[in-house]
């Protein structure tokens, strides 16, 4: 990790990691709004040419593959203009939007998409079962697990993850860039002017 120290390196790594993530997010927007309009691929063109897809699957792994980008455009901009650098109100600005994006996304935006491919497409209601439990474990009776149930533990699950993490990620920056290696410290002679090795 000692490139997180180096100027250079950490600007280099930074600006392919936002250019690649620009790439990534662009494509998957294409393939996300191309394969999400019916005008541009009807529904024809999936049946013949893709071996009758549902629409859902591409637009999913668009929208997956373009906030994926995003997250290499967030770290890129982290290295290139925050990381290692004085904090200035501008700097704490800029830091601060982009962690907002970041909760926008994992709080807001995921779990709408998900709420979105389950309930529209996939179809996951109160109606359709998921898992019938055996009568022996239920003293004998009928219980159904229905995939409105599944969407809403998935969702459950998702956010209780996404918290913890993000807590001990909250918990790490607070340390983070307290191991940075000191410059040395020239040693003066009595006069206050450095003393340097002589050279033969």
């Amino acid at each position: 990790m000692n490139w997180v120290y180096d100027q250079k390196k950490r600007t280099r790594i930074g600006s392919a990691a936002m250019v690649f993530g620009l790439f990534t997010a662009l494509v998957g927007l294409s393939i996300a709004v191309v394969f999400g309009n019916e005008l541009l691929v009807s529904p024809e063109f999936l049946r013949d040419s893709f071996l009758n897809m549902p629409r859902w699957l591409p637009v999913t792994f668009g929208q997956i593959t373009a906030a994926a980008g995003s997250q290499f455009i967030i770290a890129g901009a982290f290295l290139v203009w925050v990381t290692g650098k004085p904090m200035t109100w501008a700097r704490a600005g800029f830091a601060t939007f982009l962690t907002w994006y970041e909760l926008i996304l994992y709080y807001g935006i995921i779990p709408s998409e998900w709420l979105n491919l389950t309930q529209g497409p996939l179809g996951w209601t109160s109606q359709k079962v998921f898992l019938t439990v055996p009568k022996w474990l239920v003293l004998n009776n009928d219980v159904e697990i229905s995939f409105a149930v599944l969407k809403d533990a998935v969702s459950g699950g998702y956010h209780a993850v996404v918290l913890g993490l993000g807590i001990l990620l909250a918990f790490k920056i607070q340390g983070f860039g307290l191991g940075v290696p000191s410059p040395k410290a020239e040693v003066s002679s009595p006069y206050g002017r450095p003393l340097s090795k002589a050279t033969k």
